[in-house]
């Protein structure tokens, strides 16, 4: 059965399930919802051991994963046998070992296996997955998303009979977006210092710090969103973060050079999710192609300044570029060096 991280509490509720598999690359609700399938099986079916199988330094130790699948305990207490695979995968022997032992784990098992996230093509169609999903539950954790960050917000501060002024989610937002475990850190500040339940803007400035954590793929996201004020929170973060200008520019000049190609009707020369080709596609051909050429000369511009082959400002360049590519272009004469 395949889950998601808001419907495992509901699940918990039904018939006990002993083999879990959690994958993907959101560790903060990776960690979550591991955490709470241990406490369930703790508190409430009787686990008192617990095993752990990492694929940390020499790699998982199948024959002993198998050995303690069929073993009995030797105090016949239940127990937690734990897989930590990361991003590795299991090979031919190890994928039979996790089959054999989901057809036929008892009662006093229960098998947790942890893992990056699922390629749909390679991992999904694998036997050991398709084992799981049928012996037990498949738990598929993702990145939340800026549009959804908010929505996520309002139910974590739910949980903690909290509410929120919409401006109050909003800043929250903005200062934590990026970085959901410090989110939820903030958010049980804001819990111990509200204890009247409402939470207010100057709530979270007196509390909570700028917890955002982004890496210049983001800043390529926001920009095929077109968000420009995004696109600017996401800069200044990296750039006090420490991330080198090169590196965000990057970025930058990848998605423009596959958004050049797309307006030209050419293949786009990268590989990405179908999703983001087509939010990609749809940005093309919203900025046409002497918008895109302009950027990529502003792109060029930026590279010669970062390499000191000119006196611009290649933070200025940047920034001029993103708005451009965001439609809120600076007037040529304010665009450094035109």
């Amino acid at each position: 059965m395949q889950l998601r991280p808001e419907h495992l509490e509901a699940r918990l509720k039904k018939e006990p399930a002993y083999v879990w598999l959690i994958a993907g690359d959101e560790p903060f609700q990776q960690m979550e919802c591991a955490d709470r399938i241990r406490q369930w099986a703790r508190q409430e079916q009787g686990f008192a051991e617990r095993l752990v199988f990492s694929s940390d330094g020499g790699g998982v130790d199948w024959n002993g994963v198998y050995n303690e699948g069929r073993a009995m305990s030797l105090f016949g207490d239940r127990r937690i046998i734990e897989v930590r695979l990361g991003d590795k995968r299991p090979d031919k022997a190890a994928s039979a070992i996790l089959v054999e032992l989901c057809a036929e784990i008892s009662s006093d098992t229960l098998l947790l296996i942890t893992c990056s996230r699922l390629d749909r093509r390679r991992d999904m169609k694998s036997k050991w997955v398709q084992a799981v999903d049928r012996a037990g539950a498949l738990i598929e954790v993702w990145p939340v998303q800026t549009e959804r960050l908010p929505g996520w917000i309002q139910t974590r501060l739910k949980s903690r009979g909290l509410s929120a002024t919409a401006d109050a989610v909003e800043l929250l937002t903005q200062r934590s977006e990026g970085n959901l475990l410090a989110c939820a850190q903030e958010i049980d500040k804001l819990a111990l210092l509200c204890p009247e339940g409402e939470v207010t803007p100057a709530h979270v400035q007196q509390a909570v710090g700028n917890s955002s954590r982004f890496t210049p793929f983001d800043l390529a996201d926001a920009l095929a969103e077109g968000d420009a004020s995004r696109c600017l929170r996401v800069l200044d973060t990296l750039v006090a973060e420490g991330v080198e200008l090169p590196v965000i520019l990057w970025a930058l000049a990848r998605e423009i050079r596959a958004m050049c190609a797309m307006a030209e009707g050419l293949d786009p020369g990268v590989r990405m999710p179908p999703q983001r080709l087509r939010t990609l596609q749809a940005r093309a051909r919203k900025l046409g192609l002497p918008t895109l050429q302009r950027a990529q000369s502003l792109a060029a511009r930026a590279d010669q300044a970062i390499k000191g082959m000119s006196r611009d400002n290649p933070r200025d360049l940047i920034t001029a570029l993103l708005l451009r590519l965001c439609r809120h272009p600076l007037p040529e004469i304010m665009e450094v060096g035109s």
